[in-house]
């Protein structure tokens, strides 16, 4: 199977006193441009409370992509499952699955946002014990009848949500898992995979490898089929070394707001990560405080892939070879709108055909080539 590509959504919002709509209308260009490419997925972050991934609800903002494009696949990135009931959200999930007529992938995990959990009035000690009963009911309740439950979190008497979905038995379900244990027990289920191991960005070579191996040897060990892997990587890809690297900059400080969820000091590869209370002010986060390297990143990170189209598709082959399924890149991390668009034009054009058959090929460059002209 060939590498398919996918973008994915920041809601990066730094400047707090920025109007909303202006994020809102730059996301929605990039979903258009996206279909327009060729890209096979749109990713849709969610969050509460901060500004380093403002939106709130990634299934309103799904039916209006939907909307808007064509073809592509939009996926939840991801439904922090313990925040919801799950009866409720079986339903809105079927609705958004109807409302873009079965382009709807649905990605969701246990949560790794204490302070979000705090300010819900959720126990994050819970989170994991919450996400597998709530990943259990929306399963069932949406391939039964007259479901009745009894659980440690939710019960409830014979029920049947509707609508039912579009896709049968239900929109694919993809789980996050960063950690090698986490990663295992995906496995354990046989369902699709989205992960950026450890701390994601500015990370070691071969923290990919090791973390799909794992993922792999535990597929085998619970006799699973091979799901799908999607591996999120920030990515900015320009004509030249030296114009991609005017971009790290931005990247190292969208990184640093998302380090400030955890102790720095406690930052080791494959173990788990300790959480702190972000520090917020008017919904505006404070970055942390981290110190890196940043010359010759290509060669010294695994992520991010700054740089240009040959040295990309020499990295992403190396992911193909691992298993990977869909490259999720998260290209506007503070970068200028128009440079975003840039970059995901020069992806179409000079990265993807090398990942395609012949036909596909054929629709990109002509896609490409037409933003050219």
């Amino acid at each position: 199977m060939a590498l398919k590509f996918g973008v994915a959504f920041p809601f990066f919002y730094p400047d707090v006193k920025r109007p909303y709509g202006e994020l809102l209308n730059e996301c929605i260009e990039v979903a258009v441009r996206a279909d327009e490419l060729g890209y096979e997925c749109i990713m849709l972050p969610e969050h509460h409370f901060t500004n380093y991934i403002a939106n709130p609800s990634d299934l309103i903002f799904a039916a209006r992509i939907a909307a808007v494009t064509k073809r592509i696949r939009i996926l939840t990135g991801v439904l922090v499952l313990p925040y919801y009931h799950p009866l409720a959200l079986a339903e809105d999930i079927a609705l958004v699955d109807w409302m873009t007529e079965g382009r709807l992938d649905v990605g969701v995990a246990r949560g790794a946002a204490k302070y979000e959990f705090d300010r819900l009035g959720i126990d994050w000690n819970q989170n994991r014990a919450m996400y597998e009963e709530a990943l259990d009911i929306l399963v069932k309740t949406w391939t039964t009848e007259d479901l009745e439950y009894r659980g440690r979190f939710w019960s409830f008497d014979s029920t049947t949500t509707l609508p039912r979905p579009y896709q049968k038995p239900h929109p694919p379900l993809w789980i996050s898992g960063q950690s090698l244990e986490g990663v295992r027990a995906i496995a354990a289920k046989g369902a699709n995979l989205l992960t950026s191991p450890n701390y994601g960005c500015f990370a070691p070579h071969g923290d990919v490898d090791i973390t799909l191996g794992e993922f792999h040897k535990a597929l085998a060990e619970y006799g699973q089929p091979k799901p799908n892997i999607g591996l999120l990587r920030r990515v900015y890809i320009a004509e030249t070394e030296e114009e991609a690297e005017r971009y790290v900059d931005y990247c190292f400080r969208h990184w640093t707001y998302y380090m400030s969820f955890f102790d720095a000091d406690q930052r080791r590869r494959f173990h788990e990560r300790v959480y702190v209370d972000a520090p917020v002010r008017g919904g505006a986060m404070t970055p942390a405080q981290v110190s890196l390297d940043l010359s010759n990143v290509y060669e010294r990170y695994d992520d991010p892939i700054i740089t240009t189209p040959e040295k990309a598709i020499r990295r992403l082959k190396h992911y193909e070879s691992l298993g990977v399924t869909h490259v999720l890149m998260l290209t506007a991390f503070g970068v200028p709108h128009r440079d975003v668009l840039r970059s995901m034009e020069l992806v179409a054009r000079e990265v993807m055909p090398h990942f395609r058959d012949d036909a596909a090929t054929e629709r990109l460059v002509a896609a490409a080539g037409a933003t050219r002209g």
